[in-house]
């Protein structure tokens, strides 16, 4: 009897050890949680040298290294790589406290950083992707201006600008495929290890750079020089990136007298940038003239400037010559009625097959969902209190643009182009001032709400 209590006893004594296995790196042999075939996936990520970071708020994980950001959620088959919604080979799960997905899901999320995962689940091994990319830089002209278009890489790399120099800093050396010939903008090419330098003609620099993927490629936009006030974002403070939809060849819905739904979202979107701003907060436009921005560059933008909020600003159109006032939407699978799958439909136009198939997405941003939600409640009352509407309500609908978002984010039709009255009010300015006001409001109520301390505290009304 005595010892089979001191069995027992010894047996409490001894801790009980999580399952693990043994992880082959270039560092050396590691262990890491795992649960059948299922790896620790911020573990692994760990050790291919990326800095992973939770948010409590978005309930979702950041990883970043090598110029990447990769921001995944457990509980979701997706993760967002440098602003793209990205399907994953299997979904992500929570098990005892870790972030678990298999082998081939783990391999997902650390390419973008060049690394692999090979071997098996009881013995995975993980490796640096071998060899030295070979890379073209190629100029390209179109109507809408002159790019540098960078091949034959998934690095991203950092652009620094000088003078009559754009200096591109590669995580890892490459190598160039042909040397860099003189084109016009372009004066010369040299590449050293990790940095490729290119010598611009006077008077040239580069107004903005961006990743594309399928194949992929870097992109740098050139331009003519001008002096232009940089963005200064107050320290800790919040930033709201406001979408006026559609823009250059997409015209958006028309008006009787031809009004064209581009013009009042931009015209509303500046008015609505500019109370905020009145009021402390930072605000960045997916647009700031009449180009054409691709839906998923916009909900990109605003990933990775870690926006608070995202709004879409639209104007509907509809059969019904009476339909008037606004309406909010936010995110989902499936639209809350024929109204709303009809107003997805329009919006999505513009997106390529492909990109509408991304929208059937598991909704892993619960904590998003929720506080999108609330963003709409507070955009449409702010509108139906300023048009004199009891209540149109809120909806819900798969828009493209507000795929894969990682903050809270609605779009709204500030109201319908198709009514010939409320065409020609859109159109004026005091109309677009007291909608951008309701709507400046809506979002400062709303972020006093969600973001705690002077952040969410301190702005006042516009």
């Amino acid at each position: 009897m005595r010892s089979s209590r001191v069995l027992a006893l010894t047996f409490l004594l001894v801790p009980l050890t999580a399952p693990a296995v043994t992880v082959s790196t270039p560092q050396g042999p590691s262990e890491v949680f795992a649960r059948g075939d299922l790896l620790d996936v911020v573990a692994l990520l760990r050790l291919a040298g990326a800095e992973v970071q939770f948010a409590p708020a978005a309930g979702s994980y950041n990883a970043a290294a090598a110029g990447h950001e990769v921001q995944f959620t457990p509980g979701g088959s997706l993760a967002v790589v440098d602003g793209k919604l990205t399907p994953l080979p299997g979904p992500l799960r929570l098990v005892d406290g870790h972030v678990v997905g298999s082998l081939a899901t783990v391999g997902a999320l650390l390419g973008p950083f060049g690394w692999t995962a090979n071997g098996s689940a009881a013995a995975p091994e993980l490796a640096r992707v071998g060899g030295t990319e070979q890379v073209e830089l190629s100029v390209v002209r179109a109507p809408t201006g002159t790019t540098l278009v960078l091949r034959g890489t998934r690095q991203r790399p950092r652009v620094t600008t000088l003078p009559g120099l754009v200096m591109l800093l590669f995580p890892e050396p490459v190598a160039l495929a042909r040397p860099v010939q003189p084109a016009g903008e372009v004066l010369a090419g040299e590449l050293d290890g990790a940095t490729l330098t290119v010598r611009l003609a006077a008077g040239i620099e580069v107004a903005s750079s961006y990743p594309l993927e399928d194949p992929p490629r870097f992109v740098l936009r050139l331009a003519k020089s001008e002096p232009a006030a940089p963005l200064v974002r107050p320290k800790g403070g919040p930033l709201v990136v406001l979408d006026p939809g559609h823009g250059g060849e997409d015209l958006g819905a028309r008006g009787p007298a031809g009004e064209s739904e581009k013009a009042v979202t931009l015209a509303v979107a500046q008015a609505t940038a500019a109370r905020l701003q009145a009021a402390g907060v930072t605000v960045r436009l997916t647009r700031d003239g009449d180009e054409m921005v691709a839906l998923t560059d916009r909900t990109a933008l605003a990933n990775r400037l870690q926006a608070a909020v995202f709004l879409s600003i639209h104007v509907n159109a509809s059969p019904a010559r009476g339909a008037h006032g606004a309406e909010t939407y936010y995110m989902s699978v499936d639209a809350s009625d024929p109204q709303a799958a009809q107003a997805a439909a329009r919006e999505n136009a513009s997106a390529a097959p492909d990109t509408v198939q991304l929208i059937l997405w598991d909704l892993a941003h619960v904590a998003n969902l929720n506080s999108s939600a609330r963003l709409a409640r507070a955009v449409q009352e702010r509108l139906n209190a300023l048009q004199g509407i009891r209540d149109r309500g809120i909806r819900q609908a798969p828009f493209v643009v507000l795929t894969g978002a990682t903050m809270p984010s609605a779009l709204v039709e500030v109201g319908f182009l198709s009514n010939a009255q409320e065409a020609s009010r859109l159109l004026t300015s005091d109309t677009q001032e007291q909608v951008a006001g309701a709507m400046a409001e809506a979002i400062l109520e709303f972020l006093r709400a969600t973001m705690p301390g002077p952040a969410g505290t301190s702005a006042p009304s516009p």
